[in-house]
């Protein structure tokens, strides 16, 4: 009897240290994992600060999605690493995590230096990436891809590539919405950006391009595809394409609005309380158009399967 006790005491003790020692493993694992996102933060805090006050990027018509996109991301990556298996359950692949942090340096450093915000940004993605292979490697990074691929949606673009696309875009809206006033029978011509409508003159701005619809939707749309998790690659693919036509007449609509406000109401109706309700209207005149196509994309997809 007393052998047996001693055993079972024996077994007790093991099992306690072995709880211990996991419990001191947990810890450690989940203290390094602290640490690295502590540092991520201290890192990037100037960069946010910069896109928020100093720049105002995260502020302006364009980039304001900006911290949408990014806590949007945060929580998604929370989210599917809670549900993720345990880490006991990935290997970790630092080599692969060490190469994440290297380019996220070489991104993050000139950018500093030289005040390229777009690289600072894109370091981020790449240094949460390396935190992420470092502490559950390619596993866990599948599980969360799709957080660290939505969070590029929040990265500024170059201005070399925004004005030729913004002035593009002003001036086909301009020219859109002269052509359909002048079906419905209105007093309007046009002059570059500038719209004159009877007494009236309105100028196409920057705001009214659409650039920050078309990146707001085509975010929106990749995290729908993405929450539905659709099947057919025909929706998949479509639907990200069709987005920059659905912005681009949403836009026109928005123009064609505040054109008759102002027509109708007078200059100060148009430039006031109603121009900022029109951007309300030109999104959700988006988001419709981009739900209606892809019901008629679901539909598209059952008769082509059915052959």
């Amino acid at each position: 009897m007393q052998k047996s006790n001693e055993i079972l005491i024996g077994l007790s003790c093991r099992s306690w240290q072995a709880s211990v020692r996991g419990v001191h493993a947990h810890y450690a694992e989940n203290a390094g994992l602290w640490v690295m996102f502590a540092g991520l933060a201290v890192m990037f805090i100037p960069t946010l600060w910069n896109l928020i006050v100093t720049t105002g990027l995260w502020v302006d018509d364009i980039h304001a999605h900006g911290p949408i996109i990014l806590a949007i991301s945060i929580w998604l990556l929370w989210k599917r690493w809670r549900e993720a298996p345990g880490l006991s359950g990935f290997k970790p692949a630092p080599a692969l995590a060490w190469i994440c942090f290297l380019v996220a340096a070489g991104l993050y450093v000139p950018g500093r230096a030289l005040d390229i915000i777009y690289f600072e940004a894109g370091a981020f993605v790449w240094a949460l990436a390396g935190i992420v292979l470092m502490a559950g490697g390619v596993g866990l990074l599948n599980a969360v891809k799709f957080p660290l691929i939505f969070m590029i949606f929040m990265i500024p673009l170059p201005n070399s590539l925004v004005s030729p696309l913004t002035g593009w875009m002003k001036l086909t809206v301009s020219s859109v919405t002269v052509d359909m006033l002048g079906w419905a029978g209105l007093p309007v011509a046009q002059a570059g950006v500038v719209i004159s409508l009877g007494q009236y003159k309105l100028l196409v701005a920057d705001a009214c391009a659409g650039m920050r619809t078309l990146f707001m939707l085509e975010a929106f749309g990749v995290l729908y595809l993405n929450l539905v998790h659709y099947k057919s690659m025909l929706r998949n693919i479509t639907l990200p394409i069709l987005i920059i036509p659905i912005s681009f007449t949403a836009n026109v609509i928005r123009v064609i609005v505040l054109a008759l406000v102002t027509y109708y109401f007078g200059d100060e109706a148009g430039q006031g309380f109603l121009h900022g309700f029109a951007g309300i209207v030109l999104f959700v005149a988006g988001l419709l158009m981009m739900i209606g196509t892809d019901y008629l994309l679901r539909l598209l997809s059952r008769e082509f399967h059915a052959k």
